[in-house]
Order: structure tokens, then C-alpha cells, then sequence
């Protein structure tokens, strides 16, 4: 609308250049401005009414840093000719994007919370790249990059609609605010070197995953079925598939897999991200030496201990998941009191604690304290003895 006022002081000074030298072109060509103003405002008002934009791709998943692609559609509802739009998309942390003005008094707390949204809420203008896919239908996409890792929640904040010309513009926000989907922007990977001692590697516990390779004695799990060889034990004949096979077989039985290490991620105060970031490359770098190990923080929304065991991939980006949509915590607890009351009959060989800063304290030892800004060159150079 301002575009439109700044128009009406532009036909008043024509108006006003026309009195003074009494042309009748330059008064006939302001009111030609001023009606073609008004008509384009028809237009606007008529493209709004009719107009309704929709999030129609966004990934679930991405990476720190790295372009997104977004694609919106805009219809209309009426045929006709419409101009070209602008759609603002707006990007928050999960949770913390959705804090409201209201004419009530709020506390501190609240407007310290709110203050602190709106200095995390980011928008950005996408524009019609693809142009008209029909006579009702625009697409519009674009790209966001997100620095730090967390999860988010992205919506459509306003649009921009333009008339046929391009220079007139109008905002338009009804039924736009509603729509929202989660994105989780993943922490860049840093390697490490971990060494694993050959107590953790054969470490033996309870758990409901097994061994794919080592044999053991938990009965309740097969790992393979062969041939009765000399020496083997008569309770391990399995009887009903000899009788069946014609030979004696004999079943092997498994091994389970207990986890050595427990990771524990502390979420309380200083730069969350940092801490994720650690936290994220220890896992990680176990993972890639085979050995399982838990994830493990304080929820404050649950108001308890959350673990997550991670074997593989597949389980590893699952912790990660659950971890990024954890917000802090409000008050620093003792991680390791706590995973100790709760996981008490489970045995551990070693801690690993990530902390504020970050840093990284193994078995109660002495605590490395890393630097933020050089902080993929500091883990690449640590090197942890499990």
C-alpha cells in the first residue's frame, strides 16, 4: 500500500505542476494515473480474495548449511489474469516460532521467551520461478539455507501480490499462518580417533539385539544351524531337525550385544549446537567402530531420563533425531546421578560426558575443554582410549 501512496503524491504534484501552467495534457495524464491506480487496486483486491497459497514440498530432513528447496502452489479460484507474487516463508525453532502478541500484560519469563522467538524467527521472500502450471495455478519455490542444527518449524507468512505492471503491490496473510511442517537440519559429521580395547569390544550384556558373527551361550536366540561335529555338546543337538534331516544338527546359540559406553548429553545452558555437534560426532564414530552405545539426556518436557540405543545407521540418525527435537533444559541436573538411579542393574565400562563450552569428559576424568570456533580441528586431533 505504500507503493500506492506514494503514487497519489506523485498525481497531486502532477495536478499541482498543472495548475500552475495551466496544461490540461499533464492534468488529463494525472487523472489517467489515478484511474489506472484505482484499477489496479480492483485487480489487487480481486486476485486477493481469490487467491490461496499452499506449502506443497518441503524435506523432513537436511543437512547444516545446506540449500533447501521449498515449492509452494499458489491457485486461484476464478479464472483471469493474475501478476506475479512473492512468498515469504518464515523459519523457527520448533516450538519457540509460535509465541503471540496479545493486549494481555505477560511476565517476564513469557516476554523474555517471545523477545527471544522473534530474534530466532527468520524470513525470506521466495518468487515464482516456474511461473503459471494452468489457468488457476502458479508455482512458486526457492531455496533456504539454515545454519545451525536443531529442529524447525517453517511456514507461510504473507504473500506479495502485484497487478500486471509490477509496480503496485498488496500483502496478503489470511489463512496463510496455519500451515506449518517440521524440518530437521542435521550437524556436520566431524571425525575422531577412537580406539577401542578389545574389553569393550567383547563386552558381554543384557539386550534384545545379538551378534550376527560371534557364537555365545544365550539359548533364547539361534545364531546358525550346521552339522554335528566331534566334540560338540549333546544339549545343543537340535532334535527335531535331525530327526527331519536324517543327521545330527547342531544350533550354535548367540551372542547378545550389551552396550560398553553410554554417551550422556548434558542440555542445560550455554550453545546447544555446539553440544550436539559433539555429541553427534562421538556417536557417529563409535557407530563406525561397531561398537553400540546409548544416547542419553535429561527431557524436560518428559521430566526424565531419555536413552536411545545406537547399532547402525538407521539407529543413529534415529537418536539424533529425538535429540535435536529436545529443547534445553531449564535447570542443570546431574546426568550421570540420574541415568544411574534409573539404569542401575545395567552395567557400563565407560561414560562419556558432552558438555557446555563444549567439552568432553570421559569416566570422570580430567574435562577437555574444546573451542567452538575450531572445533572440527580439535576432535579430529583427540584421541579417546575405550
Amino acid at each position: 500500500m505504500i507503493r500506492y501512496f506514494f503514487g497519489l503524491l506523485l498525481a497531486a504534484a502532477s495536478l499541482y505542476v498543472a495548475s500552475l501552467y495551466e496544461s490540461t495534457a499533464i492534468a488529463l495524464l494525472s487523472f489517467v494515473h489515478v484511474f489506472l491506480m484505482l484499477l489496479s487496486l480492483v485487480f489487487l483486491l480481486y486476485e486477493k480474495k481469490s487467491l490461496q497459497v499452499t506449502l506443497d514440498m518441503l524435506p523432513a530432513v537436511a543437512d547444516q548449511r545446506e540449500p533447501i528447496y521449498i515449492r509452494l502452489f499458489a491457485k486461484h479460484k476464478y479464472r483471469g489474469c493474475y501478476g506475479r507474487i512473492k512468498v515469504q516463508v518464515a523459519v523457527s525453532r520448533e516450538g519457540e516460532g509460535s509465541i503471540k502478541n496479545s493486549g494481555a500484560k505477560r511476565s517476564g519469563a513469557k516476554r523474555f521467551r517471545a523477545k527471544r522467538s522473534r530474534a530466532l524467527c527468520s524470513c525470506r521472500w521466495l518468487q515464482v520461478e516456474s511461473g503459471f502450471r494452468g489457468a488457476r495455478e502458479q508455482e512458486v519455490s526457492g531455496f533456504l539455507a539454515i545454519g545451525d542444527p536443531g529442529s524447525y518449524e517453517v511456514w507461510l507468512r504473507q504473500v506479495k501480490i502485484y497487478d500486471m505492471t509490477g509496480l503496485f503491490c498488496m500483502k496478503y496473510r489470511r489463512e496463510i499462518n496455519g500451515e506449518r511442517a517440521l524440518l530437521a537440519v542435521l550437524p556436520k559429521i566431524y571425525p575422531m580417533g577412537i580406539f577401542l580395547s578389545e574389553a569393550v569390544r567383547s563386552f558381554v550384556g543384557d539386550a534384545e539385539v545379538y551378534d550376527s558373527l560371534r557364537r555365545g551361550t544365550d539359548a533364547s536366540e539361534t545364531l546358525k544351524l550346521r552339522p554335528f561335529q566331534n566334540g560338540d555338546e549333546m544339549r545343543n543337538i537340535h532334535w527335531k531337525l535331525s530327526a527331519k534331516e536324517g543327521e545330527l544338527v547342531v544350533r550354535e546359540n548367540s551372542m547378545p550385544k550389551g552396550c560398553p559406553v553410554a554417551v550422556l548429553v548434558e542440555t542445560a545452558g550455554g550453545v546447544r549446537e555446539t553440544r550436539v555437534q559433539c555429541a553427534a560426532s562421538l556417536s557417529f564414530c563409535l557407530m563406525d567402530q561397531e561398537c553400540p552405545h546409548y544416547m542419553a539426556w535429561y527431557s524436560s518436557r518428559l521430566q526424565d531420563m531419555v536413552r536411545v540405543r545406537v547399532d547402525d545407521e538407521e539407529s543413529f540418525y534415529e537418536a539424533l533425531l529425538y535429540l535435536l527435537r529436545e529443547g534445553g533444559a531449564n535447570r542443570a541436573v546431574d546426568i550421570q546421578e540420574l541415568y544411574r538411579e534409573k539404569y542401575s542393574g545395567e552395567p557400563l565400562l565407560h561414560w562419556i560426558r558432552v558438555g557446555d563450552g563444549p567439552s568432553i569428559q570421559v569416566d570422570n576424568q580430567e574435562t577437555l575443554h574444546l573451542k567452538a570456533s575450531t572445533l572440527e580441528k580439535e576432535l579430529s586431533e583427540m584421541e579417546l582410549l575405550l
